[in-house]
């Protein structure tokens, strides 16, 4: 699956008149190994709410519009897929169990937000979080059900999206879009050498 996204740091928090479809606490704890092979390469390995793993995997897209991402749970851990994954993506480790995946790998960002979620339209998310130590956020999503798409059909989604945003008035000219992930953003305030190592900025 493709996961098409655009972010902004919100001013104020808009008049949203849609219905909150979740709202729920959200603890992301991003991994990567002791020298950052991960996110060097527009990577990044993420554990949430220590129910799921999340790859968010680069498609060689250097606006980090869209990633490809793969999910797995942790109480059904599938080691074999998982390293194979690891080892596609240039990390040479084999593991047996989630305590051996998470005991090989450093903690590189721990991201706790409340999230507010609505769902727009059947492929359309949208998410307004609350980030500790950042700031507030909103997200909308496009999930393409492909393994790949062009840059001109990133665009095309991306257009939709914004478009979305403008009719509802729910983004205004006070508030910046962001072109990186929450990741990147506390790496810069906490961990410079890992932020500049990094691939998206």
């Amino acid at each position: 699956m493709i996961e098409l996204e655009l972010k902004y740091k919100l001013n104020e928090i808009p008049n949203i008149t849609e219905k909150i479809s979740k709202e729920n606490e959200v603890e992301d704890i991003y991994y990567d190994t002791s020298d950052y092979k991960l996110i060097r390469k527009g990577n990044f390995l993420r554990l949430r709410n220590k129910k799921s793993i999340d790859f968010k995997l680069s498609t060689n897209d250097l606006t980090h519009l869209f990633c490809k991402e793969t999910n797995f749970s942790v109480d059904n851990f599938d080691a074999k897929e998982i390293t194979h994954i690891l080892n596609d993506i240039g990390v040479d480790i084999k593991i047996r169990s989630f305590d051996e995946l998470v005991n090989s790998l450093n903690v590189l960002a721990p991201i706790k937000k409340h999230r507010k979620i609505y769902q727009l339209e059947q492929n359309v998310v949208m998410v307004v979080d609350e980030v500790e130590e950042l700031g507030t956020f909103l997200e909308i999503e496009y999930d393409i059900d492909k393994e790949s798409i062009t840059q001109e059909e990133a665009s095309y989604y991306k257009k939709y999206l914004l478009n979305i945003l403008k009719e509802k008035n729910l983004i205004s000219e006070a508030d910046e879009e962001i072109h990186v992930g929450y990741v990147e953003l506390y790496l810069k305030e906490y961990n410079m050498k890992a932020y500049n190592l990094g691939l998206y900025k």
